[in-house]
């Protein structure tokens, strides 16, 4: 799901053009500005005090004038698009922004002394590779590792957890109704994907974007040019509902497959459409996820305490998602995010370099780093998303079998990617935290990397080591 986009010329600006397109993880949708005068806090207070059934503004009453004052700063027709549930404002300009353009223009942008910070509306992706042709029906990544040096060690855990009790919420493409998810799905989640092209969806209840009361997968297809001059056509991924399969498939049908946390429940919540995912549109909705209040959306009736992001873009951690994190965690949630494909090191990618999440690299089957995984000392541990490069089977877990538009609901694939792994690590942490809820996200990190134990092939920038399921869920009934 990597997207191309031309960068606009903004000559009558005065903003100087790269004129080329940019990198995939690059791209920008616009700017965010946080005002100095407007909080989270107000809004959680704006919030309480409506009537029931009630929901905050996205369109608050000055931001006419706030556009109008940037347009006569910066020289730039810059257009209110919403407010975000950080009190930020969401700005556009009608055309496609180089990252070195969006950086130039938050730069002016902050040059009023109102704002607290602005800075570039960054899109990301889904951070999964190809996958194999050859239909895989063994679950390596399951086992225990005795038997295969990759996996994560889980029969013994199971004994212990199958986390019961605990929501994940899944920010990604969406998801499918496969008979191995219905169990544990909490149905219809939510989109935030605000572009109704980009999620082949009419517009919500605001009448404008296709935020709405369903997260269900519509597909991710496209044709070339479709996200812009020279970007690529691409198949539907189902990427959403592979993430989920691996977290919480129900497990205990002779047919079906089973998840890292077959009793814990699955918060669908769709923050990648056609062209991959904003910035604005991910932070609304990771407050969303774990009962924050986010304007022109309803308070999220089923709080998750973990949220897995298998998805990234190529920048250093932003003001956007540290602001958020820092609210996720006066919430008791947890963010396990994936590291990237870029075979680098993480600490260009976010948000997994962001201060505060669990991020995860990949290994294969027989327990070296992943051919393609990111690395580094931002990485927290190492979990199985299989190397196809190198001829292991890769994850197998639930899709949709359609190249485009929904087929058969009850298919399965291999895939391979840190997409793949930060899942195994997302159930792992549902199966510690059903088994001691008091832990924090700090516990949960150390936990996990006290825990791991060393690869037994090259591994090489895996942080701690591979996670060991059944020795973080000892661990973590054991603290106190």
């Amino acid at each position: 799901m990597k997207k191309l986009k031309l960068a606009s010329l903004l000559l009558a600006a005065g903003v100087a053009s790269a004129a080329a397109q940019a990198a995939p993880g690059n791209e920008v949708a616009g700017i965010i500005v946080k005002y100095r005068q407007v909080s989270s806090a107000q809004l959680a207070a704006q919030a309480a005090s409506l009537p029931r059934g009630k929901v905050l503004s996205a369109q608050p009453a000055d931001a006419r004038q706030r556009a109008q004052k940037l347009q006569q700063l910066t020289g730039v027709p810059l257009r209110f698009e919403r407010q975000m549930g950080t009190g930020a404002y969401v700005f556009h300009t009608g055309k496609a922004l180089s990252p070195d353009e969006a950086q130039q223009l938050s730069r002016r942008i902050q040059q009023d002394p109102n704002v607290e910070y602005a800075e570039p509306n960054y899109i990301k992706h889904a951070n999964f590779e190809p996958s194999s042709p050859l239909y895989q029906q063994q679950q390596w990544d399951m086992k225990a590792s005795a038997a295969e040096p990759g996996a994560m060690n889980l029969p013994d855990a199971w004994n212990l957890s199958k986390g019961l009790g605990v929501t994940v919420a899944v920010l990604d493409t969406g998801y499918r109704p496969h008979k191995d998810l219905k169990p544990n799905l909490l149905e219809p989640g939510y989109n935030f994907v605000s572009k109704p092209e980009d999620a082949r969806l009419k517009p919500g209840p605001d009448g404008q974007t296709a935020r709405q009361a369903n997260a269900m997968d519509q597909g991710s297809w496209k044709s070339a040019n479709d996200c812009g001059p020279g970007s690529a056509a691409d198949d539907s991924s189902w990427h959403g509902t592979h993430v989920a399969g691996t977290i919480a498939a129900a497990g205990g049908d002779k047919n079906g497959i089973s998840g890292v946390a077959p009793r814990a429940k699955i918060l669908p919540v769709r923050v990648l459409g056609r062209c991959g995912g904003t910035d604005a549109d991910i932070t609304d909705a990771m407050l969303w996820a774990v009962g924050a209040a986010v304007p022109g959306a309803p308070i999220n009736p089923s709080p998750a305490r973990v949220i897995n992001m298998s998805l990234g873009g190529s920048q250093p951690c932003t003001q956007s998602y540290r602001s958020v994190i820092q609210q996720i965690h006066a919430r008791n949630g947890i963010v396990v995010v994936s590291a990237g494909n870029s075979n680098r090191n993480a600490r260009t990618a976010s948000p997994s370099s962001c201060y505060g999440v669990i991020s995860v690299a990949s290994n294969g089957q027989a327990g070296a780093i992943a051919s393609y995984s990111n690395y580094g000392a931002t990485v927290a541990v190492t979990a199985p998303g299989g190397d196809l490069n190198v001829g292991d089977p890769g994850i197998y877990s639930t899709i949709n079998s359609g190249k485009t538009a929904p087929e058969d609901d009850n298919a399965y694939e291999a895939m391979m990617g840190t997409s793949m792994a930060a899942p195994h690590v997302s159930g792992l942490v549902a199966l510690m935290l059903s088994i001691n809820p008091q832990l924090d996200w700090k516990a949960v990190r150390n936990l996990l990397i006290q825990t791991s134990h060393k690869a037994p092939g090259n591994c090489t920038g895996c942080s701690a080591g591979l996670v060991d399921a059944a020795a973080a869920v000892r661990a973590a009934q054991n603290y106190r």
